[in-house]
């Protein structure tokens, strides 16, 4: 089983700094491939600093009008509430001069969270595709938690399986709050680039549980992706990596 490939920084800071690099270069060359690229971002405090380093010097590096960026899950609150994962990036970055003209695919959280998981997948449903018939994700960013979970897909919980919608709702999440909306594994058929921000002591041991035995929600995914013929990145700490 291959989960992709790691590289190791000094500093969380230093991921930081890469996966900006990365995502220029790889948004900028789905652009040229494509006329277009989507990008899908994540929640957290290391992409939330990488998207801080994008907007202090790369408005200018691609034509990010040619970019559509949607969220690979959010949680059923007000785009206003600090737990709104759209709420904390669109200061970082989508408000931001340059970036404020990408095409922004947001989730609907003022309806109930399965009409939200519909429309999501509808929108999704949409981006263009890749020769496969999957829709196409250029890059994709996930963050990963203390317990091995990306996205909102949570160890042991009945929603991590497969299923054929490419969004879900999630109840009764093991981290508050309890009811969100995510992107599934059969949404990451068309990822061709994942980048995984691996960072933090608190995140050792169900990193290398996770590369380990493969079990975890964050390896399950890594393993689909490159399974399907996408590339998975992890950018590790040494934190993180012990």
């Amino acid at each position: 089983m291959t989960y992709g490939s790691i590289t190791t920084f000094p500093q969380a800071a230093d991921v930081a700094a890469e996966a900006a690099r990365d995502a220029v270069r790889t948004l900028g060359a789905a652009i040229d491939a494509h006329g277009s690229a989507v990008w899908v971002l994540a929640g957290g405090s290391s992409p939330v600093a990488a998207y801080a380093i994008l907007a202090a010097q790369d408005a200018d590096a691609i034509d990010w009008s040619k970019v559509t960026v949607l969220i690979g899950d959010e949680r059923s609150v007000p785009i206003n509430d600090p737990q709104s994962n759209w709420g904390t990036i669109a200061p970082a970055l989508l408000d931001q001069p340059g970036f404020d003209t990408m095409v922004q695919l947001r989730p609907d959280t003022d309806v109930d969270e399965a009409e939200s998981a519909r429309r999501y997948a509808a929108a999704i449903a949409a981006l263009p595709k890749t020769d496969a018939g999957a829709p196409r994700l250029d890059l994709v960013w996930l963050g990963v938690g203390e317990d091995g979970h990306t996205l909102s897909l949570f160890p042991g919980h009945p929603d991590f399986r497969p299923v054929d919608e490419l969004v879900i709702p999630v109840h009764n999440s093991p981290k508050p709050p309890p009811t969100r909306i995510t992107l599934t594994l059969k949404a990451l058929d068309g990822a061709q680039r994942v980048v995984v921000f691996a960072t933090g002591a608190g995140k050792k041991d169900a990193l290398a549980e996770a590369l380990a035995e493969g079990k975890l929600p964050i390896a399950v995914v890594a393993a689909h992706v490159t399974a399907a013929g996408g590339s998975v990145q992890w950018l590790f700490d040494e934190a993180a990596a012990g």
